[in-house]
C-alpha cells in the first residue's frame, strides 16, 4: 500500500480501529459514509452508530449522502448494486452474499430505535448535558448560540458594581487596567478571558485564582523599578562618568549631546541617570546605537579610549537591556495581575447572569459535558449510558478539535480498563486544514489522538495522498510549493485525473504606477509650496491598485466563460459563470470586485456577513413589523404600502397623504378611504390584510404571524414579480433567513412584537451578532446556476470549483492582535500549562519568549493551510493575484510563494499548465465570421438619413457623456466632438450652478450615461444620463436646442416612460426628470 490510496479493505473493514490522514479532495466523506455503509452491512444496528463531526451543514450532507446510497441499494439493479459493494472494499463473493441485506438497509436504517446518531461535537454534549441526572442543576438550561448580548450585559453589571463601590476588590485593577490600557483594550483582553473560560477553568481545577497569580509572579519575578535603576547606577555610574567624557571628546554632534545630557545629571535621581543613559546608548526602539571602531575615531581618543568607548557603549547597553527586560517582566505581571483579578470577577459576574436566566453558549456546554464525564459522583452514570449506546464512534474533520473536545472524549474512552470490550473508532481529517486557530482549534491534537488511538484501541494508521479533485497542473503547483515550506509537514500528492486540463497562474502584484500620478499607497506627494487649509483642501489620490486588480480579473472571467474547457463527469463542456470560485481572506475590500463584475455584467453571488438586516427586502418586512407593532407609525404605514406585498404607486399614497381625515394618522385615513368605496381594490386588499394581521399580532408568534404573512400575502410570488431574476435568489434566501431569525430571535426570549422589533434595532447595529444574509444553495440549479460565487477562504472549505481566484493576495501584514491570551496546552495534557495575558512589547518580557515564538509559528502554520485550502478547491484552472504593498511587511505572501512554484516548474514565467479551450465553445472576439449561407431577410424599418441638425445633437450627447464621465482633466474632443459651438454648450451645461448636482460627483451616490431601458410597450429608449441622488433617481434628457412650446408635449411624454422604466427597476425611490438644452437652461417634467 502506497500513501497515494489507502487500501480500502483495511479501511472499511468494520472490526477494525482506523486513522486516515487525507488530503483535500481525497473523498474523506466518501470514506466515512461508506464506513456507515459497511457497518450496516456488518450487522451493526443503525442505534449502535455515533458519527461526530464539526459543522451541521456536515453532519446534513452526511445523512443525505446515507441516504441517497440506500436508496440506490434498494433501487438499481443487481450488478449496479454489486458494482457498488466491491467499491467499498467486498469482493465479488461477498459483495453478493450480502446484497440481500443491502436491499433492505433503507428501511432498517429508517425504522430504527434509537435511529443512527450524525451530529457535530454540540450536538454531542448537549446530549450528553441533557441526559445529566437532576442534580447536576443543568436541566431546563437554553442553549444561545451567540453569547455577545450576555457578555455585554454581564460587562455593565460589572463596571457598574466597580464605579459604586470603589473599595470593591476587582474595581483598583479595573481602574489600572483603564488607565494603562483604555476602554477599547481593556474590554478586548477581558472579552478574551471570557472566551477562554473554560481552559480557565480547567487550569484552575483544584485551586483559586489566586494561586495561579502568584504562579505568575513566581514565573515573572517582578521587581521594583526604582531598585532597578538604584542597582544599576550602583554598578554602573562610575562607567556612566567615563563614558559621557568618551562620548564628549569623540565630536561627534549627536554623542557630544548625550555626553553633555549624562554629565547634567550627574548625582540626580536615579530615575532620570538611568533615562539620560537609556538614551545615550540605545535608540527610540530600544536597540544599541550603532557605534563602530574607525580611523578618525582612533585619531580623536586614541588606541586605548577607542577601545574603551567601544567596549563601556556594548556593556552599558547590554546593561539597560537588561534593566529593561525587567521592567518589562514587572509590566508583564501587573497586567496579569489586574487582568485577572478583573477578568475572574467579570467572569463571576457573567456566571451569576446565566444563572439566574438558565442560559449557556457552546463554551459553557463543552465545559458542563467535561465536568460531567470527569465528575466522580456523576461520570459513572454518563460513561454507563454511552457505554450502553455506542459501540462504533466515527470522527470527521478532527483537525478542528480544541484540547477540551479532545479531553471531554478522552474522559469516556479512558474509562475503558482491559477488561471490556472497547468500541471501535474510525477517524478521519487533515492537519493540513486545519483553519480555524480563531474557533481554538489545535492541530496537533490530531497526530496525538492517532497516537493515542494506535496504543489504545489498536487502530492502524492509513494516509491518503491521492486527490480526486485537482488537476495534475494543481497538484504540481502545491506539490512544489509546499515542498518549500518546512513547517507544513508535507507529502507529495498525486493526481487521480492527471489527464484532466488545468492551469495555474501568478498575476501581479499589480501596482499604481501606471497613471503615474498615484503612489501605490494612494497618498499624494506634498506640494513644493504651503497649502492654505482655508481654501485649498489636502489633495488625496485615489487608491486604485484594488481596481486595476478587480478589472483584469473581471475581465479574464469574461474571456473563460463561455470558451474554456471544463470537464464535468467525463464530459467535455464550455466554462459557465457558475464554475468561478472567487476566494478572499478578507471582506475588507470585496466592494471593488464587485462593482468590476457588475460594471462587465457578469452574475455573481455573495453573502454578506451580518448584513441580512439591512437588505431591502429585510427592511421592507421590518417596516410591516413595526406598523402592526404601532398603527400610529405613518413612515412605517407608507413604506409598507410601497413594498411588494402591496404594491401600491405613488398616486395612491399622494390620495391618503391628502386625505380630508386631517389630523389623524395614516392607517384612519387609509380606512376611511376604503369604507367610503374611494380606495380601489389594491387598496382595499391591503386594508384587509393589514386589518387582519394586526388582530394577530396581538396574540401570534413572531414567527407565526410572518408564515401568516407569507403566505396570506403571497410574499414570494409578489416579490419575484418585481425583482430581476438574476437577483431573485439572492432575495428569496433573505427572506427566508429572517423567518429564520424570527425564530431563533424569538424562541422564549422575544414573546411580544415590540420586543422582537427592539431586538432587531438593537442586532442592526451589532456587526458581531446582526444576523448575515441568505445563503444560496452551491447545488441548486435554480439558485446557484449562472453566477460567480465570493466566497472567504473559511466559508469555502469543502467546496470546489473548475475556475478558482485568489484575489487580495499579495497581503504581507498580519492583522494587529496586541490584547490576547497566551495558552500552552499540549495536546497530550490533561490540563493547561499557562495561561496569561500579552500586551504592548514593553508588557512581554522575555521570560514568555519561546511561547510566544510558538504562537507565532502556529500563525504561520494557519496561513500556510489557508493557502493550501485556497489553493486545492480549484479542481481544472486557478489564479492568484494581488496588488503591490506601500510597505512589505516580513511575511511571506501567497502571491510570492505561488510565483515562486511556478517559477520552479516553468522558469521565467508565471505560469504553469495550458489554456484548455472548449471545442464547441463559440470563436474568440474578433475572429472572421464565416459568411451567411442564407439570403438577408429585411427586418425592422428603413430609417431616413440624419439631418444636420440630429447630426449636431448626436455630436453634442457624445461629447456630453465622455466629458460627464470623465470630470475634470477629460481628453480633448475628437475631431468629430470638437465643433466650437458644441465645445461651448458642453462647457456651460457642465460649469452650471443648477446643474452641478448631476455632473460633480461629490453630490450624487453615482450615475450612468447612455443606459438602454425597455420600455412599457415593449419598445426600448435610451436615457442621456441617469443620477442616484439622496433624494432619489433623476433622468436627464439632453436637448441641443432652446425650450421649444410646440415640443415640451412630447418631451413630457417621452420622459414620462423613462419615468415609469427607471420606477419599474427602482420601485422603492423616487424619480425626477429634467430636460437640459444646449444653453444650460434646465426645465424640470
Amino acid at each position: 500500500m502506497t500513501n497515494a490510496a489507502p487500501d480500502l479493505r483495511i479501511a472499511l473493514d468494520p472490526a477494525a480501529s482506523v486513522v486516515v490522514e487525507a488530503c483535500a479532495g481525497s473523498g474523506k466523506t466518501w470514506l466515512l459514509v461508506s464506513r456507515i455503509v459497511r457497518l450496516l452491512l456488518d450487522g451493526v444496528a443503525p442505534g449502535r452508530i455515533l458519527a461526530i463531526t464539526f459543522t451541521r451543514k456536515a453532519a446534513r450532507e452526511i445523512e443525505a449522502r446515507l441516504a441517497l446510497w440506500l436508496r440506490e441499494l434498494a433501487t438499481v439493479d443487481d450488478a449496479a448494486a454489486l458494482a457498488f459493494l466491491e467499491q467499498r472494499g467486498l469482493d465479488a463473493l461477498a459483495a453478493r452474499a450480502v446484497l440481500p441485506r443491502a436491499r433492505g438497509l433503507l428501511q432498517v436504517v429508517f425504522d430504527a430505535q434509537p435511529a443512527i446518531t450524525i451530529t457535530t461535537f454540540h450536538g454531542w454534549f448537549a446530549r450528553i448535558v441533557d441526559a445529566a441526572p437532576l442534580t447536576s442543576g443543568l436541566s431546563g438550561n437554553t442553549l444561545v448560540e451567540s453569547g455577545r448580548q450576555m457578555t455585554d450585559e454581564a460587562w455593565q453589571q460589572f463596571a457598574r458594581r466597580c464605579a459604586r463601590e470603589p473599595a470593591w476588590a476587582p474595581a483598583p485593577s479595573l481602574r489600572w487596567l483603564l488607565r494603562e490600557l483604555g476602554t477599547a483594550n481593556t474590554r478586548t483582553l477581558l472579552d478574551r478571558l471570557l472566551a477562554r473560560r473554560a481552559e480557565w477553568h480547567a487550569l484552575c481545577e483544584g485551586r483559586d485564582a489566586a494561586a495561579v497569580i502568584e504562579e505568575l509572579r513566581a514565573f515573572h519575578d517582578p521587581r521594583d523599578p526604582r531598585e532597578l535603576t538604584a542597582g544599576f547606577v550602583l554598578r554602573h555610574g562610575v562607567e556612566l562618568q567615563v563614558f559621557s567624557g568618551l562620548l564628549i571628546a569623540n565630536q561627534i554632534a549627536n554623542d557630544v549631546e548625550a555626553g553633555r545630557a549624562l554629565q547634567a545629571v550627574q548625582g540626580a535621581d536615579a530615575d532620570v541617570l538611568f533615562a539620560a543613559a537609556r538614551a545615550a546608548l540605545l535608540r527610540q526602539d530600544d536597540v544599541p546605537r550603532a557605534r563602530k571602531h574607525s580611523a578618525a575615531m582612533e585619531k580623536r581618543l586614541g588606541a586605548d579610549g577607542a577601545a574603551r568607548y567601544l567596549d563601556l557603549h556594548a556593556r552599558l547597553a547590554q546593561a539597560v537591556l537588561d534593566v529593561l527586560a525587567q521592567f518589562a517582566e514587572a509590566a508583564a505581571f501587573e497586567l496579569n495581575r489586574h487582568g485577572l483579578i478583573a477578568g475572574v470577577a467579570l467572569l463571576d459576574v457573567l456566571e451569576r447572569y446565566k444563572r439566574e436566566r438558565r442560559l449557556m453558549d457552546f463554551a459553557d456546554l463543552e465545559w458542563h459535558a467535561d465536568r460531567l464525564l470527569r465528575d466522580e459522583s456523576e461520570a459513572a452514570f454518563i460513561q454507563a449510558r454511552l457505554d450502553a449506546r455506542y459501540r462504533h464512534i466515527l470522527l470527521d474533520e478532527f483537525q478542528d478539535t480544541n484540547p477540551l473536545q479532545w479531553r471531554i472524549l478522552r474522559a469516556w474512552l479512558d474509562a475503558y480498563d482491559a477488561t471490556q470490550e472497547k468500541p471501535c473508532v474510525f477517524m478521519v481529517g487533515d492537519p493540513k486544514q486545519s483553519i480555524y486557530r480563531f474557533r481554538r482549534a489545535e492541530p496537533r491534537i490530531f497526530t496525538a489522538a492517532a497516537g493515542y488511538f494506535a496504543q489504545r484501541f489498536g487502530a492502524v494508521c492509513l494516509p491518503n495522498d491521492a486527490t480526486y479533485r485537482n488537476s495534475q497542473a494543481v497538484v504540481d503547483v502545491v506539490n512544489a510549493l509546499f515542498a518549500q515550506a518546512p513547517l507544513f509537514e508535507f507529502r507529495p500528492q498525486k493526481a487521480l485525473r492527471s489527464k484532466l486540463p488545468g492551469r495555474v497562474e501568478a498575476i501581479g502584484p499589480i501596482g499604481g504606477e501606471q497613471d503615474g500620478d498615484e503612489r501605490a499607497d494612494g497618498k499624494a506627494d506634498a506640494d513644493d509650496g504651503l497649502r492654505d487649509p482655508l481654501h485649498t483642501p489636502l489633495a488625496e489620490l485615489e487608491d486604485l491598485r484594488h481596481a486595476r486588480e478587480a478589472a483584469l480579473m473581471a475581465a479574464r472571467i469574461a474571456e473563460i466563460v463561455g470558451r474554456w474547457e471544463v470537464v464535468e463527469h467525463g464530459k467535455s463542456r464550455a466554462a459557465r459563470h457558475e464554475d468561478v470560485l472567487i476566494l478572499c481572506r478578507r471582506r475588507t475590500r470585496l466592494a471593488e470586485y464587485e462593482r468590476a463584475l457588475r460594471d462587465r455584467g457578469i452574475p455573481y453571488v455573495t453573502s454578506s456577513r451580518g448584513g441580512l438586516l439591512h437588505t431591502l427586502e429585510a427592511e421592507d418586512m421590518r417596516a410591516l413589523l413595526r406598523f402592526l407593532a404601532s398603527p400610529a407609525d405613518d413612515l412605517a404605514l407608507a413604506h409598507a404600502l410601497r413594498t411588494p406585498l402591496f404594491a401600491l404607486p405613488d398616486d395612491a399614497l399622494l390620495r391618503i397623504a391628502r386625505s380630508r381625515a386631517l389630523g389623524v394618522s395614516w392607517w384612519h385615513r387609509l380606512d376611511a378611504l376604503v369604507r367610503a368605496g374611494e380606495g380601489g381594490e389594491d387598496m382595499a386588499r391591503a386594508h384587509r390584510l393589514l386589518l387582519r394581521w394586526r388582530e394577530l399580532a396581538a396574540h401570534l408568534p413572531v414567527h407565526d404571524l410572518l408564515d401568516r404573512i407569507c403566505f396570506e400575502g403571497d410574499l414570494a410570488a409578489r416579490t419575484r414579480a418585481v425583482v430581476p431574476p438574476a437577483m431573485w435568489p439572492g432575495v428569496a434566501a433573505n427572506l427566508d433567513a429572517f423567518i429564520a431569525a424570527s425564530l431563533k430571535l424569538d424562541a422564549a426570549r422575544y414573546p411580544s412584537l415590540p420586543r422582537f422589533i427592539d431586538e432587531l434595532a438593537r442586532l442592526a447595529d451589532d456587526a458581531d451578532e446582526a444576523p448575515d444574509e441568505g445563503t444560496i444553495e452551491a447545488g441548486s440549479s435554480e439558485t446557484a446556476c449562472g453566477r460567480v460565487r465570493i466566497m472567504t477562504i473559511h466559508g469555502a472549505k469543502g467546496l470546489e470549483a473548475p475556475v478558482v481566484w485568489l484575489i487580495d493576495a499579495n497581503s504581507t501584514h498580519a492583522p494587529a492582535d496586541t490584547y490576547r491570551v497566551l495558552l500552552d496546552w499540549p495536546p497530550e495534557a490533561d490540563r493547561p500549562c499557562h495561561l496569561s495575558f500579552a500586551g504592548r512589547k514593553e508588557m512581554l518580557g522575555t521570560r514568555r519568549d519561546a511561547l510566544l515564538a510558538e504562537e507565532s509559528r502556529a500563525a504561520e502554520r494557519e496561513d500556510l493551510n489557508l493557502l493550501y485550502v485556497a489553493l486545492t478547491r480549484a479542481s481544472q484552472y486557478l489564479f492568484v493575484s494581488g496588488v503591490a504593498e506601500a510597505r512589505p511587511g516580513q511575511r511571506t505572501s501567497a502571491l510570492v510563494r505561488v510565483a515562486q512554484a511556478l517559477a520552479q516548474l516553468n522558469p521565467g514565467a508565471a505560469v504553469y499548465g495550458g489554456e484548455s479551450l472548449c471545442k464547441s465553445a463559440p470563436p474568440a472576439a474578433g475572429a472572421p465570421a464565416a459568411p451567411a449561407s442564407l439570403p438577408p431577410t429585411p427586418v425592422g424599418m428603413r430609417r431616413a438619413p440624419l439631418s444636420e441638425a440630429q447630426r449636431y445633437g448626436t455630436r453634442l450627447h457624445a461629447l456630453l457623456e465622455t466629458r460627464a464621465a470623465s470630470g475634470p482633466g477629460a481628453p480633448a474632443p475628437t475631431a468629430e466632438a470638437a465643433d466650437a459651438s458644441i465645445e461651448r454648450q458642453v462647457q456651460a451645461i457642465l460649469a452650471a450652478p443648477h446643474l452641478q448636482d448631476f455632473f460633480d460627483p461629490a453630490r450624487y451616490r453615482r450615475a450612468w450615461n447612455e443606459i438602454d431601458v425597455v420600455l412599457a410597450d415593449g419598445s426600448s429608449g435610451r436615457i442621456d444620463r441617469l443620477v442616484e441622488r439622496d433624494d432619489g433617481w433623476w433622468v436627464l434628457d439632453y436637448k441641443s436646442g432652446t425650450p421649444d412650446a410646440a415640443r415640451l408635449e412630447g418631451h413630457r411624454d417621452q420622459l414620462a416612460r423613462y419615468r415609469e422604466a427607471v420606477s419599474a427597476m427602482f420601485p422603492a425611490q423616487p424619480v425626477r426628470c429634467i430636460l437640459v438644452f444646449g444653453n444650460a437652461q434646465r426645465l424640470d417634467i
